[in-house]
């Protein structure tokens, strides 16, 4: 846990909220800092499958219902199952990580500089922090889409911060001539906003909320799985979105996402092979997931062929979009579903090596999950890598001066 300076001092019980594109995951976790991972004490995802993903008022209200059923469930059966691990057990945190499209993560960064080498001190971090912040807000209120979207800033992670040029944990007290500082801050639609607030209010009136994007939750993790890893791409793929996440020089650099996921394009299958959605779902997520493609009529297999290769068109486009000159890294850590995981894989590294005209190296994040933090009697049982990353991330959750929570 090097990476954000040092364990928790104390055991904690905590929530966990995951809000994907079409699904929300509730879970209660134990915490102790002697273990390399938390304790998953009980767990419940609510799907919502999107019927018309092109609809954003539909989908907000498919997944805001889902969020109270999740809410209704966790406090029965999730209150039952604390009581039997420890009587005396309090929850004293609610984490909430939101994903594409229902946040937003932009990266920002501020240069400060000097002809004379000056003192760094914990006021000039808190103006330069600030600053971000009022640029974040005031993109927010002028771009007239991100303005119609009812966006609202919750939280700020500061990635780094360099002097003279070179990163610098413990800033403050040095001299230096120029600072700079980077910061990933996340944005989330009001409304769920509201409904999180009005949840906590409701059941966890004593809890400490805290609210940020999934990819900010995957770099964390990423950072720390692979702490030599210095420029990357990230990808998580949910239901009804895949979201990429540019890191360079071991900072966040640039977010972006495509509304199409796995649920899209077993939607799309559905549709063209006149299967059940189970079914089609069910395709992505063997150890063959293209074998189906041989029991089909020609002409459903040339149009599935064709709507696959539309969504890795759509990936390689995505990817093309890093936000600077750069192509994007040759690392790529892919998160999806476990089951759905090799499919994905190789779906990524066809539009990778589209877009940058090389074989890339694709990690799928979700095996090394397994693989690093879940004890040999756990790894067959719990396979929502969404929840291990989630609970990873409380788990080693930054110190409270690298994490602002609005």
């Amino acid at each position: 846990m090097s990476l954000f300076g040092g364990n928790h001092e104390h055991q904690r019980y905590g929530v966990i909220l995951d809000i994907g594109s079409a699904s929300v995951l509730a879970a209660i976790i134990f915490s102790d800092p002697k273990n390399s991972s938390p304790s998953i004490i009980w767990s419940h995802r609510e799907k919502a499958p999107l019927k018309n993903i092109d609809s954003l008022e539909q989908s907000a209200k498919a997944v805001t219902t889902a969020l109270v059923n999740c809410s209704m469930i966790l406090e029965t059966e999730g209150r039952k199952a604390l009581s039997e691990f420890d009587k005396s057990a309090k929850l004293t945190e609610l984490q909430c990580t939101v994903s594409a499209p229902w946040s937003y993560t932009v990266t920002k960064s501020i240069n400060y500089k000097q002809e004379e080498a000056f003192m760094i001190t914990e006021e000039l971090i808190e103006e330069l922090e600030e600053t971000i912040e009022k640029k974040v807000r005031e993109e927010l209120t002028q771009n007239k889409k991100l303005s119609e979207l009812g966006l609202d800033l919750v939280s700020e992670l500061t990635m780094g911060i360099t002097a003279n040029g070179y990163q610098i944990a413990n800033p403050a007290g040095n001299r230096s001539k120029e600072v700079s500082i980077y910061q990933a801050s996340t944005v989330i639609q009001q409304y769920l906003i509201d409904a999180i607030d009005e949840l906590k209010d409701k059941l966890f009136p004593n809890t400490e909320v805290s609210k940020s994007s999934f990819i900010t939750a995957l770099y964390l993790i990423v950072k720390e799985v692979s702490q030599h890893t210095k420029e990357a791409c990230l990808v998580d793929i949910t239901y009804e979105a895949t979201e990429i996440g540019i890191v360079r020089d071991g900072t966040l650099t640039y977010c972006t996402h495509i509304p199409f996921g796995s649920y899209t394009i077993a939607r799309e299958i559905s549709e063209i092979t006149n299967v059940p959605l189970a079914e089609a779902f069910g395709y992505l997520h063997t150890d063959e997931p293209m074998s189906f493609l041989g029991k089909l009529p020609d002409k459903q297999k040339e149009e599935v062929k064709i709507m696959l290769k539309k969504y890795t068109d759509k990936v390689s486009a995505l990817l093309h979009e890093t936000g600077d000159a750069l192509s994007i890294p040759g690392n790529i850590f892919v998160h999806a579903d476990l089951s759905g995981e090799y499919f994905f894989k190789e779906m990524i590294r066809d539009a990778a090596k589209s877009a940058i005209k090389t074989d890339p190296h694709v990690t799928p994040i979700s095996s090394e999950i397994l693989g690093r933090y879940q004890e040999e009697d756990q790894k067959n049982s719990q396979k929502d890598t969404a929840l291990l990353l989630s609970a990873q991330f409380f788990h080693i959750k930054p110190a409270k001066d690298s994490f602002e929570y609005m």
